[in-house]
């Protein structure tokens, strides 16, 4: 039993003194109920390469604990009524560990069950049936303390099958070892013999490759695919409990996740097997990665292969050549097919040959797992993926040895050039490559980032009145900028974050998003040196330090010199009140319960100088850094008190303190002033109904306002129709809001189209169990005095409102 309860992955984590129990890190993964293999025709963006992994031909989508009721409590499953239950996935994908977790439920829910584990590449070549009564029955008879199996224990065992007790739980199908070499057709073969076995329940796992590539002879089994991770909440559940003897690691490695730049490594972790093999690479480096992306792919691929390597053995010269072909299968798939990421068969036999050969390299690829069946195509040919879309961008990058592949440059005749590095596509790989540690390719890329940054376009300006480069040659100056956290040997780095940083700050708003991106993807420790410098130079303005200081502190949260030139900006007596404001905010983020920062805010609250817009800024960011402090509240309401207030100030100041504090009455009393004013424009007058659209719902002086300003006659129809709606969404079923958007439907002095398409839609929206909204689109749909596209209106409203509350309803030929 203890031995069963160990994870798959502990000869493998075992170097680094973690032997893992399954409930260690255990985290319930759901299932899907699949009808057959999905057919596949898009591609996917690499970020999001697990989604290949979806099934689309699907039953029913199934939680752990629903599944473990419905289909094995139950029985309740299309084919086999619960008896035979066959679970599927690509490797790593927690199939043994559900099984693990089933044979424990199974043991403690089912009454008289009795569970019977069967790791199949334990058979080496013997029946099942000869397996059980022989060596599993032998085991069983040394733990009770007899020499060998009696032939009463025989009988007592056949007896439990017979009484359909027995659940057998069979793991690995794929690692079955059969003379005819397909472990689907053998077991399905001893499944059908009369014996034993057709009494027991039986529940298996299989690689998805195994089951969904050769014919089938298991069609009377229900499938089921596990489901990947969710992220971040069984990410990061599975990263705590792997770190629970030392948790700050785990929340540091859940940090280093949600860093900008992580969405590809953020999916690739959605997979058991790759979740664990990071955190083991996080433990093992004591809270850090390798150096380079690279570097930690080359760790997976190194621990990939070492994992299960008994049940699927190779020798170097197969890993050497198998890399070789997946490196020129993963570079040309991304170079020329329509679907990049998914791979059809006839192209993948063009490298790796023919699955139905034993010794070709795809049938090695298939075993290992880095390459896997998804589905089919419309000629029912098989349909592969990589393990993950960011292992094939691995793979191309290591069967790429000359810089020249992403850069050819012709100035003079750029078709005949190659631009590579202006391809989305190919952003990952360049990096992967540049990261890459062979010495013979150092000299190389030099080259190519000395390309990079001295690259010019020829083609004009950007923006020639912002920008002084072309925006060829700022995308590649940016490339650069990345590829140097990949490349940290590159002599002129330093030059390059110098450059990036002083965009970020100095150029105009053309450049200013894209510089602030490259950024985030540069070598961190050279950009902090960079922002560092520019905080202690005696020539920048206050502006430009403030700015600096706010990056450095979002790179670098706690930065003593970020944190230590805010407060000077703060503490100077030159700086202008809105600078010291921002500032201040910025100080609360990278340093929150700053003293000085809240000290400043409440001066600037406090100060009869500042004027009213900065006042209600300071008293928003007062809140966000200190929400529990009472100032930011009353300068807002002194705001609202004040007669000196423009209309716009007064609005936004009532949402400000709405947020701060829901429910204020004095924010509403605020607004419905403002709806009610005379003086007050019709702009601010829409904008104001639809702050207290947002803040007013149930409120009853808000309600009557809206009501008040519906009964005047000075409304157009668009407006009036406008602040019916509202009305109708803070005080649901509100007959004036009915009966005012019903009127707009039967004018016949507005006949534009889109007001009254805006006002079926409304009551749609704001009481769609409301009688008296069904009666008055009934009645407007059989009325002869409305036009066609009134009532077609009304039709189709009338038809949703009856859809959703699941009424029947015929609109008998009305149009």
């Amino acid at each position: 039993m203890t031995e069963r309860r160990k994870l798959t992955t502990n000869p493998l984590t075992s170097t680094e003194g973690v032997a893992l129990q399954v409930d260690d890190v255990y985290v319930p993964l759901g299932l899907v109920e699949r009808k057959k293999p999905s057919k596949r025709q898009g591609d996917v963006s690499p970020e999001q390469g697990s989604d290949l992994y979806k099934e689309i031909e699907i039953t029913k989508t199934f939680e752990h604990d629903a599944f473990l009721e419905e289909v094995l409590k139950h029985k309740n499953t299309p084919k086999s009524k619960g008896k035979r239950i066959a679970i599927i996935g690509e490797p790593g994908a927690g199939k043994t560990t559900l099984l693990q977790q089933i044979a424990d439920w199974v043991s403690h829910e089912i009454h008289q069950s009795i569970v019977i584990w069967v790791s199949l590449a334990d058979l080496r070549g013997k029946e099942l049936k000869a397996y059980l009564l022989e060596s599993w029955l032998t085991q069983v008879a040394e733990k009770i303390g007899k020499a060998e199996v009696t032939k009463q224990l025989k009988d007592d065992f056949v007896t439990l099958f017979n009484q359909n007790n027995v659940w057998l739980l069979l793991d690995g199908l794929d690692e079955m070892s059969t003379s005819s070499g397909n472990p689907l057709t053998e077991i399905a073969r001893q499944f059908r013999e009369v014996g034993l076995i057709t009494q027991a329940r039986i529940v298996l796992t299989c690689r998805v490759n195994l089951w969904d590539g050769n014919i089938n002879a298991l069609d009377d089994f229900d499938t089921y695919r596990s489901l990947d991770f969710s992220y971040p909440r069984q990410v990061e559940r599975f990263i705590h409990q792997w770190f629970s003897a030392i948790p700050e690691t785990g929340k540091q490695l859940c940090t280093a996740l949600k860093a900008p730049g992580k969405e590809r490594i953020q999916d690739l972790v959605k997979n058991p097997l790759r979740l664990t093999l990071l955190c083991l690479n996080w433990q093992s480096g004591d809270g850090k990665l390798p150096d380079t992306q690279a570097g930690l792919y080359q760790q997976f691929v190194d621990d990939f292969y070492k994992w299960k390597k008994d049940e699927f053995a190779t020798n170097s010269h197969q890993r050497q050549q198998l890399n070789i072909k997946l490196g020129e299968l993963a570079k040309a798939a991304i170079d020329k097919e329509a679907t990049r990421f998914r791979l059809r068969q006839d192209f993948v036999n063009q490298f790796l040959g023919d699955v139905d050969d034993e010794n070709s390299l795809l049938k090695l690829a298939l075993n290992r797992g880095w390459l896997n069946c998804i589905g089919i195509d419309e000629q029912r040919k098989p349909v592969y993926a990589f393990f993950h879309t960011s292992f094939q961008e691995y793979f191309a990058a290591k069967a790429i040895d000359d810089w020249h592949f992403f850069l050819n440059h012709v100035p003079n005749n750029l078709k005949q050039g190659t631009y590579r590095i202006f391809e989305p596509q190919w952003k990952q790989t360049i990096l992967f490559w540049l990261g890459r540690k062979e010495e013979n390719l150092k000299q190389q890329k030099q080259e190519f980032i000395d390309a990079l940054v001295s690259f010019k376009d020829g083609c004009g300006k950007w923006n020639s009145k912002d920008v002084d480069k072309g925006f060829y040659e700022y995308r590649a100056y940016f490339l650069a900028a990345a590829g140097i956290a990949e490349f940290r040997a590159y002599f002129k780095a330093d030059e390059i974050v110098k450059q990036i940083v002083k965009w970020t700050i100095d150029s105009r708003i053309s450049i200013r998003a894209e510089a602030r991106s490259a950024l985030q993807q540069t070598d961190r420790t050279k950009e902090i040196a960079a922002l560092v410098k520019l905080l202690q130079s005696t020539t920048v303005d206050d502006y430009t330090r403030m700015q600096a200081g706010e990056s450095l502190g979002k790179i670098d949260p706690g930065n003593e010199i970020a944190i230590a030139t805010l407060v000077q900006l703060l503490q100077s007596t030159t700086v202008d009140d809105s600078t010291r404001m921002q500032a201040a905010e910025s100080l609360g983020k990278i340093d929150p319960g700053n003293e000085i920062a809240i000290a400043t805010l409440v001066q600037l609250l406090q100060s009869t100088t500042v004027d009213d817009s900065t006042r209600m800024q300071a008293a928003e960011s007062l809140w966000q850094i200190e929400p529990s402090s009472e100032m930011p509240i009353t300068a807002l309401v002194q705001l609202l008190q004040s007669t000196t207030v423009d209309d716009s100030t007064h609005m936004q100041a009532a949402e400000s303190l709405w947020q701060i504090e829901p429910g204020n009455e004095m924010a509403i009393a605020a607004l419905v002033q403002l709806l009610q004013s005379t003086t007050v424009d019709d702009s601010t007058r829409t904008q104001v109904a639809s702050s207290l659209e947002k803040i007013g719902t149930g409120n009853e002086i808000a309600i009557t306002a809206l009501v008040q300003l519906l009964q005047s006659n000075h409304l157009d129809i668009y407006t009036r129709m406008q602040d019916a709606s509202r009305l109708g969404l803070i005080d649901s079923g509100n007959e004036i809001a009915i009966t005012t958007l019903v009127q707009v439907l039967q004018s016949n002095h507005f006949n534009y189209y889109p007001i009254r398409f805006l006002a079926a839609f409304s009551l749609e929206k704001i009481s769609t169990s409301n009688e008296n909204v069904i009666a008055a689109l009934v009645q407007l749909l059989q009325s002869k005095h409305v036009d066609y596209y009134a009532r077609r209106q009304a039709a189709y409203s009338l038809d949703r409102i009856i859809r959703d509350n699941n009424h029947r309803f015929q609109t008998v030929k009305a149009l």
